[in-house]
Formats: structure tokens, sequence, C-alpha cells
């Protein structure tokens, strides 16, 4: 709204254009005689013949207003100066008139006091003000979001219906805080450090969501836009805050984002899941060929840096092909199951990994076991099958289900030939095999160029 300074000084334009209707006046304050000096048209409840004295004067004045006047007049007489004031008062028509009146104290030759001054008519003008002021606090207090004015440090000078609503607070309570005491902690300093920026004139406004709590304690989610007023002189003077309540929204964004949490973690279990499948049989639940093939790089690659041997034994069923014929593919299915698990007991080590290899071929990485301890694990892993007591019927030699072993042990010094491990190891299978099967074959590759039977049957 215009200051009160540029308020008075408006009508001085419209007496200027001929818009308003001026009367000038002089008033002995010694006699109480009020003389008329100007010729104006007679707008008063009274003629201005009988407008001749202070009381007669007064009789006509709003008497909400008159007390101001008087003090107003008085005042200037004392400290011989003047005065300005807006009042009311009554028209010949029976309506109220509004005059902004000037006075301006004087001395006559005998020493005797005198106002002199002028009578402008502003009814119209003040009416078109009201107006604007009405439509202003309409426009102020049913606007839909909320609309504060912050004193420089903080406390809050005026608000309107809506910023009550969002805050929580009754206005009388509210007028009595800072916005620090009902902000979240969270969010005070970059709040105040925005504060700063305006006042130093580094920005003309500012926008931040931020957390309130109201009186009940409940938080509310608000995007605030506040902008610094500043006086005629450039010094700052109050901020005008604009407050939205966007809790509603927030919880939609909360609930959008834990939605989108739970389903990034469903596609990362699905994803493990889905890399585990990739790297597990599933017909018998334990490493497949590829997981075997990363497995044993990298456990060569650890044997190359820790210098400690490296065991793989290589596992086949004797006579698979007899047993599937004989007993069919479901019970030949079952052997397989019960062979891997026999593996898994075999490698009783984290660090042991067994793997389906092929068909009917199995296999037991061993990081950092020796040849002879490769050896105890095959002993062990044969005598649990042959615990199982699988009739293979299609066996040539065995009423059993056994199987054929072949060990490779190696001390890696270089990365990348990992291969060679799987390769003695086959050979030492191949050996196993030729010599009649149900037994275990040692590689001595590493000694002299060939494999040798550890153990036969």
């Amino acid at each position: 709204m215009p200051s009160r300074a540029s308020t008075l000084d408006l009508p001085l334009v419209k007496l200027a254009e001929g818009d308003a209707s001026m009367a000038t006046w002089e008033w002995n304050a010694q006699t109480d005689e009020l003389h008329w000096t100007s010729e104006p048209a007679e707008i008063y409840a009274k003629p201005l013949r009988e407008l001749n004295s202070s009381a007669e004067w007064a009789s006509i004045v709003h008497p909400d207003d008159l007390e101001r006047l008087q003090s107003a007049v008085q005042s200037a007489l004392l400290n011989g100066t003047g005065f300005r004031e807006r009042f009311r008062v009554a028209g010949n028509h029976g309506d109220t008139l509004w005059i902004l009146g000037y006075g301006k104290v004087v001395k006559t030759p005998s020493q005797s006091l005198k106002l002199v001054g002028m009578n402008l008519d502003v009814t119209d003008w003040v009416e078109t003000l009201v107006a604007s002021e009405t439509r202003f606090t309409a426009t102020f207090e049913q606007a839909a979001v909320g609309i504060a004015h912050i004193a420089l440090d903080g406390t809050w000078l005026h608000v309107n219906r809506r910023c009550l609503e969002i805050v929580g607070y009754p206005r009388e309570e509210l007028l009595q805080l800072t916005f620090g005491q009902i902000t979240h902690a969270d969010d005070l300093a970059a709040d105040w450090a925005l504060v700063r920026e305006l006042l130093r004139g580094e920005r003309t406004t500012y926008s931040m969501e931020k957390r309130y709590i109201t009186k009940q304690g409940r938080l509310v989610w608000a995007n605030l836009t506040v902008s610094l007023v500043r006086k005629p002189d450039g010094r700052p003077d109050y901020f005008i805050s604009v407050i939205e309540d966007i809790s509603s929204r927030k919880k939609l964004e909360t609930e959008r984002d834990e939605l989108i949490a739970q389903l990034e973690e469903r596609v990362r279990q699905r994803t493990a899941e889905l890399e585990r499948l990739s790297l597990t049989d599933p017909l018998t639940g334990i490493a497949n060929r590829r997981s075997f093939d990363k497995c044993l790089e990298v456990e060569w690659d650890r044997a190359v840096r820790t210098q400690q041997p490296l065991s793989l034994v290589l596992v086949d069923i004797d006579c698979l092909k007899g047993l599937n014929d004989s007993v069919g593919h479901t019970a030949a299915d079952e052997a397989l199951k019960a062979l891997a698990h026999c593996l898994r007991k075999a490698g009783q080590r984290t660090s042991d990994v067994p793997a389906r290899y092929g068909g009917d071929e199995f296999a037991l990485i061993l990081p950092d076991t020796s040849c002879k301890g490769a050896a105890q694990i095959a002993n062990h892993l044969e005598a649990m099958v042959h615990s199982l007591g699988i009739a293979n019927p299609g066996s040539s030699f065995s009423r059993m289900m056994t199987v054929s072993q072949g060990i490779a042990t190696a001390s890696p010094d270089r990365k990348g030939t990992w291969s060679s491990l799987v390769l003695e190891a086959d050979r030492a299978l191949y050996v196993a095999k030729q010599n009649g099967r149900n037994r275990i074959a040692v590689s001595t590759a590493a000694m002299s160029g060939g494999a040798g039977i550890l153990k036969n049957h």
C-alpha cells in the first residue's frame, strides 16, 4: 500500500489538474474568529458564513476524527509550525466528505497567533483509495496461498488466513513468534543463509522447499518464496513471504521414491537370482561349467599371489549310460544329485567349489590344497559314494554306482594358464578309466610328464 506521506501528497496533483475543490481560510486563535478567504462552492452541511468559529467548524467534523484534528491544531500552535490531516465532515446533501486540511501558524503585527490554510475536498480520491485498499485486503486475505509480511528479525508482522491454516497457529500466537521458531531445525540454516543474501543485495528473491512445525507438532512441507521490500532510501524494510502447502505432493513423492526403491530392490534381487541361476546347474544345484571356469580362474590368480598350491579333482560316474538304460532317466538324475551332495560334503570349506563339469562329469576345486590333501578328499568322496548304495544294473564291473577320479595339483607362478590344470586333471581321470574305473589317479606331470595310479580296486 502507499505510504502515508505519498497518500497526503496525491491531492496536490489532483488540485493542479483542476480535479479537487479548494477553500482557503484563516483562524485567529485569540478571538476564535474563522474567516473564509476564498469563494468555494457551498459543499458543507452548514453555509460558510455560519462556520465562523472553531466550535461551529467542529460541529460538522466527524466525531471519530475530531480529537485527532484538534490535537494537530493545538500542536501546531504550541510549536509554531503547521499541520496536515485527512478527516471527514458532513456534506450539504447529508453525505460525508473527505477533507485534506493544511494549516500553518503565522504571527500578526499585534503578535497574535493565526492559522492560515486550505481545505481540499478529496472525497472521490479517498473513495477510490478505500476501494483499492478493500480489493487489496480481500486479495491478501482470500488468497489460495499463504502470504505473510516478516520483520527483519524474523517476527511475523501480517499474515493472511491461508498462512494461519498452513502453519497451524492462531493469529495472536503466531505474531508473537519468529519464523525460525516454527521452522524444522534441518531447514533453518539454509533459510537464514538466503535471507542474508537478500539483505546484502546479492539476490532479489529466493525460493526453497522447507518444513514448518505446527502448534500440534505436525510437519508441513511448504514451497517458500521470499522477496525484500526496501524503504525509499534503499534500506531494508520487511520481507514478503508466499507460502504454498506442498505436503500432499511431498507425500506422493515419498511414496513414489519408496515404490521405486522397492522396485529397484526387487530388480536387484531378481538380477542376483538370474546371475545365480546362470552360474548354477539346474539339476544338481551346484556350480555349472560357466561358474567353474570363472572360479578356477580366480583361484588360479589368487594362488599366483599367495604362492599356495591349487588342486583340482575331476569325477566321472562309471557307466552312466548303463544306469540310464537299466533304471531310467529319473533314477539316473537322482544319482547325479546324490553325487553332487557328496561333493558338497567332501569339500567342507567355503572356498572349496563343487561343480558339474559336463553331463556325467563333476569337479571339485580345492584352493590351498596339496596333492596329498586332494587325495584324502578324493578317498573320502569315494567312500561316501559307495555308502550311497545306488544300484547300477548297467555297470560292466559292479552292481553299484561307482566313480572314477583324476587329481591334478599346481603351484602357479604366472597368470592365465589355469586351463593346464584342467588338462592334467582330465588326463589323470582318463588314466583312472583306462585302468578299470572305480579308482583314483593323480597327475605327476609336474615331475615326469605322465599320470600315475594313486589307488586301484
